[in-house]
This record gives C-alpha cells, structure tokens and sequence, in this order.
C-alpha cells in the first residue's frame, strides 16, 4: 500500500472500497436488466465481453438471472500490485443473495434458491494506469465536452459518446466467483 501512496498520493482505501462495492452491485443489477449499457464505462472490455456472452446463452433459453436482496457482506484489499503502466488491485468481495433464474416473457421460476439468501466471495481485480487524469470536479464529456453524469450511465446525452473510465479511474478488469 506504501508504494501505490507514492504513485498515487491522493489514494484512499475507504473510497476506493465504496467505488469497488458500489460498481459491483451495478454491473449485477445490469445483468439482472439486461443492459450492460448502464456499466459499460466502468468496466474492461473482457469483463464486458464475459457478461454479454452469458447475456446471450440467457436470452436464447428465455431466462433472467435473479439477484434479490443483493448485497456487499465485505470486501477486502487483497494485494496491491504495481506494473510499468498501471497499478492492478486484487479485491475479494463476499456477497450475499437470493439468485435464481426466472422466465424473461411470464416471470415464472425456472431454477436457483428463492427462499434465502447464499454468500458467494467474489476475486475482483481493478486497474487504473499510472498518471491517470483524474476526473476533476465536473466530468466532462470526450466528444462534445458537455457535462457528463459518470454514475447515471456514462453516455453524454447531447453526443452519445461513452464516456470511458479507464483513462481517469479504476476500471473492473477481471471477476470471478
């Protein structure tokens, strides 16, 4: 943590676990809604890539993957590793909720528990290079420079551009359970 501190003086760990628990619960909630459009600026383009894989296996068979009750138990730093362009953070997130798969067209339950919470610990990796810009008080849009809401959708309502987060912050680049 003594080494990210020298590169990145402006570091702090209860912030950046906010950020890491509150893009979880988001990139979940947009997978249960079937629209990683609302993510998408916050996450890598594998991550985004993995989701909307299962998106489509989901949709083919007709199904919604259900996440009630969801919520962050913990989470946790688990290493700190810093490379030439970038510093990676391993984090490990236990979660808890109901999970089950329902029937997109009628809501009927399909499969999954649906009468209590599970706990699942998820491994998270978050990257931000080194010297990232930071978003300063108003984030700006790239394409036309109107202001931008980051954590509405990340797409600047007068251009349409997408407004991507791996230029200025930490970025979701790896998650497994």
């Amino acid at each position: 943590m003594d080494e990210l501190l020298k590169i990145d003086p402006t570091f702090n760990e209860g912030m950046f676990i906010t950020k890491v628990n509150n893009i979880f619960v988001m990139l979940l909630s947009a997978f249960m809604m079937d629209n990683l459009n609302r993510v998408r600026h916050f996450i890598s383009d594998e991550v985004n890539e993995k989701y909307e894989k299962e998106l489509k296996k989901l949709n083919k068979q007709n199904l919604r993957q259900m996440y009630d009750e969801l919520n962050v138990k913990t989470t946790t730093i688990k290493d700190v590793e810093i490379k030439d362009d970038c510093v990676i953070i391993k984090v490990d997130i236990v979660s808890r909720a109901i999970e089950y798969l329902i029937k997109k067209d009628t809501g009927d339950y399909v499969t999954g528990i649906k009468d209590h919470r599970i706990e699942k610990t998820n491994h998270l990796e978050f990257t931000k290079k080194i010297g990232a810009k930071g978003y300063g008080m108003d984030k700006k849009c790239p394409g036309c420079g109107a202001n931008i809401d980051v954590n509405k959708n990340g797409k600047c309502e007068y251009c349409g551009t997408i407004f991507n987060a791996e230029n200025y912050d930490w970025i979701l680049t790896s998650i497994e359970v």
